[in-house]
């Protein structure tokens, strides 16, 4: 199944998405800028496109998103003040 929402956090509208896979679901967090993505999806691919991403690991729906900390993230995103470490739900608003 894949699902797909709109989401307000903190005033800003971002698109989540779910795909249910077989091991783990595969879940995203797009914001106007950029996204969080989870541990299915390559930093370095993300680096590459010049992409603003943030990759959390351990994650299945979008509450646990947004309780995650950050495990890595592109240039993009960490010349915008993301670190490892920062909580998904007080960078969500760069996004």
């Amino acid at each position: 199944m894949i699902q797909v929402e709109n989401v307000s956090i903190r005033g800003n509208e971002l698109q989540y998405v779910k795909i249910d896979m077989w091991g783990a679901p595969l879940v995203m967090l797009k914001g106007k800028k950029g996204y969080v993505m989870c541990g299915y999806l390559n930093i370095a691919t993300a680096d590459k496109l010049g992409d603003f991403a943030v990759r959390v690991t351990g994650v299945k729906d979008l509450d646990s998103v947004l309780a995650s900390k950050v495990v890595e993230c592109s240039a993009a995103a960490s010349r915008a003040g993301i670190k490892q470490g920062d909580p998904v739900s007080e960078i969500a608003g760069l996004l």
